[in-house]
């Protein structure tokens, strides 16, 4: 921890996020170029700006980890019963797009297949033929040599 004008905080800065990607770090240094104190509203902005905070939980020690894990409990059911409504509405919006979906893609592709049918047939036998004069002219080949 460093002293800065907020008394004893703990800080990052810029050469701490060295593993982070440049567009994270742009955006760090944009708004915090001289650093950021460890702050609820500092974690608030980062969040808001898109900051990936991930890359600081390395640093969380065991008992740490536990008190943020229960922390975050709490606040996962609140929000996953905050949004069960929107996310029922949402899904049986997507049902109904995707069952349209389906049913263009099932009538797309079997007039492709109906349409692509006399070609297939054409390159199978004209494999077939390749293949069966190359095996024959192979073992033809072979027995003269023996």
């Amino acid at each position: 921890m460093t002293e800065h004008a907020t008394g004893l905080t703990p800080r990052i800065t810029l050469a701490m996020l060295r593993g982070a990607c440049r567009e994270q770090r742009d955006i760090f240094r944009k708004e915090w170029p001289d650093g950021a104190d460890i702050t609820i509203e500092n974690v608030r902005r980062a969040r808001e700006l898109g900051l990936n905070l991930a890359w600081g939980e390395h640093w969380f020690i065991a008992p740490a980890w536990k008190a943020y894990d229960e922390a975050i409990v709490p606040a996962w059911k609140a929000y996953d019963e905050a949004i069960a409504q929107a996310r029922k509405a949402y899904r049986e919006a997507i049902t109904q797009a995707w069952e349209a979906y389906d049913e263009a893609r099932d009538t797309a592709r079997k007039a492709y297949r109906e349409a692509i049918a006399p070609a297939w047939k054409a390159y199978d036998e004209a494999v077939a033929t390749a293949w069966v004069a190359a095996y024959i002219a192979s073992v033809a080949e072979r027995e003269m040599q023996q």
